[in-house]
């Protein structure tokens, strides 16, 4: 079973918007309409499944198993 009939659609805009660059929870936030609380929760989610990594504080990118979730969805 793959990450998206796991998680939510908003896990799925996330890995998009990453597949594009690195992005910070702010501008995630801005980018799926959500508060940035919310888009902090979903990265967490998606870096403990491996799907996303952080790279610094307050910065993350997608990983190849993201962009591969991404690819068979």
């Amino acid at each position: 079973m793959g990450l998206m009939a796991q998680l939510d659609s908003l896990h799925a805009q996330i890995l998009k918007h990453l597949a594009e660059g690195r992005c910070t929870p702010r501008y995630l936030s801005k980018q799926v309409d959500e508060s940035r609380q919310l888009v902090s929760d979903r990265l967490g989610d998606l870096v403990m499944g491996g799907y996303v990594k952080k790279v610094d504080r307050g910065l993350y990118e997608i990983t190849d198993k993201g962009r591969a979730e991404l690819a068979d969805d």
